[in-house]
């Protein structure tokens, strides 16, 4: 095993030693991760039934004192963490914007295919090391600095999700477990001399006992690379309903692992949707409107500070995707507000925050330390009584045309074939998996609904329109010349049509 502690183990040796432990991780843990994603889709049902309540049987951990372990002395101050995809380019970017942390994020903003991901994974490796370039054909060799302080994070892919390149059985392994081996493996041990620990962003826990079974892999792999409990410490991303209602059990699972918590706005949307929707639930409104001061999403920002400050951890607030004004002097009211939700994060008393471009991480930080001037504001506990009901109030707002068009040429520029990249700008943001999702449930949701209808006009939202209204926006996209690109553009086209009249919502 001490081969995987040394920087000059050949790579095909890496990659054995990752494999024999996937394999043995999966025939320790499979079964149980096969069972929680069972009880998790009884869960869900039960929420969606109307049985919006914390668990009573969890009400010990809840009422309680306890605390998870003390974070490590390096990891305090996280003011301001950029977030992002796992290729090389982006990784050295990222390493060196000036962020607290570079989280590398192999689910939301990394393209899935085989290739694109045995990729990330090398990549992480020499970010780890600090021994990426890439040429640029304007800058020349592009680096990373080796005096970054920056921390390298990583948010491995989450646990439904399946890696068929390694297979016990005839199945595939799960994908978190396999991200978590092979960074580990690769990376663990130097990352723990040379940033004080290995941390990471957990996405998709869905209950604590999700939370207990990432705790038990966690504490596998630094048993077997004879690192020191709570070497590997985690940030939870609450990024559904019944997450936020156990976001407290969750941390007291990850006692030993835990970092703190932070919210994936845009997951936790499309999460309300796939959960409520039907006669006696709201229609939601545009993309647009679902904004950081949305009733659910400013009930849940509060709950998790709470949480966290009373438990003695982080809480990191949301991500920002409105890509940064060229000229300062005339900058757009999406980029005026998002500076403001910044500006309420600390204030509100998060440690720290989320950019998603690097020329968003200096604006970010202004607004922190206006507000945040020590490390971290875990000494602040604020008094604020979330009820689940106030979890899931839905936002309110118009259906416009403008906003379905928005949506319409976000699903292509995500669904058409790209090189190497888990996201895509649209209108002056970037948008990711979460944003993809929130997107085509919003489509699945107006579609199905009579109330889905443009506000303005009162035209349904109904297949006829968005067939039209795609085909009209790849017209204005696309070279019609190119013939791989129509087609490629055709089997978007078709995609976004079948899951926006599918008869559940979709799944990306």
């Amino acid at each position: 095993m001490n081969e995987a502690l040394n920087d000059t183990v050949p790579e095909r040796a890496v990659d054995t030693l990752v494999q024999a432990t996937v394999e043995d991780l999966t025939r320790r843990f499979g079964d149980r991760c096969s069972e929680l994603l069972v009880q998790r889709v009884a869960r869900r049902q039960e929420i969606a039934n109307g049985r919006l309540e914390r668990l009573e049987s969890t009400t010990n951990m809840r009422d309680s004192k306890w605390a998870v372990d003390p974070i490590p002395e390096s990891l305090l101050e996280r003011r301001v963490e950029m977030i992002g995809g796992a290729n090389r380019s982006e990784l050295i970017n990222g390493l060196n914007a000036g962020a607290k942390s570079y989280i590398a994020d192999l689910w939301n903003f990394t393209a899935q295919d085989r290739w694109s991901l045995k990729r990330a994974h090398k990549s992480l490796r020499g970010a780890a090391k600090r021994s990426l370039a890439y040429l640029d054909p304007k800058e020349g060799r592009v680096r990373i600095n080796p005096n970054s302080p920056t921390r390298l994070m990583v948010a491995p892919r989450p646990l439904y999700v399946y890696e068929s390149s390694v297979q016990v059985d005839g199945e595939p392994v799960p994908a978190g477990i396999f991200d978590l081996v092979s960074f580990m493996l690769s990376s663990g041990p130097g990352l723990a001399e040379r940033q004080g620990g290995v941390f990471l962003y957990l996405r998709d826990i869905q209950g604590h006992l999700e939370a207990r079974l990432w705790a038990n892999l966690i504490a596998a792999m630094e048993e077997q690379l004879a690192l020191p409990r709570g070497t590997v410490r985690a940030t939870i991303m609450i990024d559904s309903i019944p997450g936020a209602l156990e976001a407290e059990e969750i941390l007291f699972e990850m006692t030993h692992h835990a970092a703190g918590l932070s919210l994936d706005p845009q997951g936790y949307a499309a999460d309300h949707i796939a959960l409520f929707h039907g006669s006696g639930h709201p229609v939601f409104p545009d993309r647009e409107a679902i904004g950081m001061n949305a009733p659910f999403l400013r009930a849940l920002s509060l709950n998790l500070i709470g949480i966290c400050h009373r438990r003695g951890c982080h809480a990191i607030g949301a991500p920002s995707f409105v890509l940064p004004a060229l000229d300062i002097t005339n900058a757009k009211a999406e980029y005026l507000e998002m500076l403001s939700d910044k500006e309420r994060e600390a204030v509100d008393g998060h440690d720290g925050t989320l950019v998603v471009h690097e020329d968003m991480v200096n604006a970010s930080m202004v607004e922190f330390n206006k507000s945040m001037p020590r490390a971290h504001q875990m000494s602040y506990q604020r008094t604020d009584v979330i009820s689940p009901q106030a979890l899931v109030e839905a936002p309110t707002g118009p259906i416009t045309v403008e906003s379905l068009k928005s949506i319409l040429r976000t699903a292509l520029r995500s669904l058409v074939p790209k090189e190497g990249k888990g996201w895509v700008i649209q209108g002056g943001r970037v948008h990711d998996r979460s944003s993809l999702l929130l997107a085509m449930r919003l489509l699945w949701q107006w579609n199905h609904d009579d109330r889905g209808s443009i506000t303005a006009t009162n035209l349904p939202v109904k297949e006829s329109l968005i067939t039209f209204m795609l085909r009209k926006e790849a017209e204005k996209m696309y070279d019609p010349s190119d013939t791989v690109l129509k087609k490629n553009v055709q089997r978007a086209m078709a995609y976004v049509v079948e899951l926006a009249t599918g008869a559940t919502p979709p799944m990306l």
